[in-house]
């Protein structure tokens, strides 16, 4: 059994896990080639290292495709170091799983329960000699761990992009709906997009992300790079919040493309009428 401790090559399962600075585990993910391989190797683990199940909450599992990994190790897994990272944990495995002729995975992702409350935000009493995780991590970060997450979104972010592949992600949904889900027992987790947050305050997600709308200056840089001009952040300091986000960004270029295509004028002179029928209409 010590032989899942040892660093090797693998072709069934692999274990990852995330230490803080004492080597206590925190972070558990499981890939397997199978559901009962990954049940088995957790269950091993947890024998070897002399942890016990109840002291860890079960937050994401299931199947995914193995796209065109090769591999999993340390070094595939960026994302998944970085937001160990943020946490104050190293990430760390028992060796390399080769992919050859896999073609999908079944993975098992549990965190102790004292990281649980800290991604939660939850005010918990922390065990004897422990330290702080650290500073917060990024909303990326924080998505990219596979939790079931309530994400107010006022920026127009896409999210999509740092979220786990078997996660669903529901854009403004019915509370009815979230709340039945997040009742199941489920093999992925549970991702809300919505821009208003208070319509889901009473549910339980492990996490809320806060997105908020872009400064100006981060407005007119999106601007700048998708016309191929400079911008001047001037421009928009008299808009709303709400007027401040990736949706407007693109609805400003579709505007300043047409004016220009339509009325043959420059980029620059384009963007002033656009800013004033975006803001203040005819």
């Amino acid at each position: 059994m010590e032989d899942i401790l040892l660093p090797k090559e693998r072709r069934d399962a692999v274990v990852l896990i995330g230490v803080d600075e004492r080597d206590s585990v925190e972070f558990v993910r499981i890939y397997a080639v199978s559901e009962e391989r990954a049940k088995r190797v957790l269950e091993e683990f947890f024998n070897a290292k002399g942890l016990f199940p109840t002291d860890y909450r079960l937050v994401s599992r299931g199947t995914e495709p193995v796209g065109d990994r090769k591999a999993i190790t340390t070094r595939s897994e960026t994302a998944l170091s970085s937001a160990l990272a943020r946490l104050g944990l190293r990430l760390l495995s028992n060796g390399i799983l080769y992919l050859d002729g896999v073609e999908t995975l079944y993975q098992i992702t549990l965190v102790s329960e004292s990281l649980y409350s800290s991604i939660a935000g939850k005010e918990v009493e922390k065990p004897p000699q422990k330290e702080e995780t650290g500073s917060l991590p990024e909303p990326e970060e924080v998505l990219s761990l596979g939790v079931d997450t309530l994400v107010e979104n006022l920026s127009g972010r896409d999210i999509s992009e740092f979220l786990p592949e078997n996660a669903l992600l529901l854009r403004e949904p019915p509370v009815e709906k979230v709340a039945e889900l997040l009742a199941e027992e489920r093999d992925y987790p549970v991702v809300v997009e919505t821009k208003d947050a208070r319509r889901y305050s009473f549910l339980d997600f492990a996490v809320v992300v806060r997105l908020p709308p872009l400064t100006v200056e981060e407005f007119s840089a999106e601007l700048s790079s998708r016309l191929g001009i400079d911008v001047d952040p001037s421009f928009f300091s008299s808009y709303p919040p709400e007027k401040l986000n990736m949706q407007n960004v693109r609805a400003l270029v579709r505007l300043v493309e047409a004016i220009v295509e339509k009325w043959k004028v420059e980029r620059e002179e384009a963007l002033k009428l656009a800013v004033r029928l975006n803001l203040e209409g005819l």
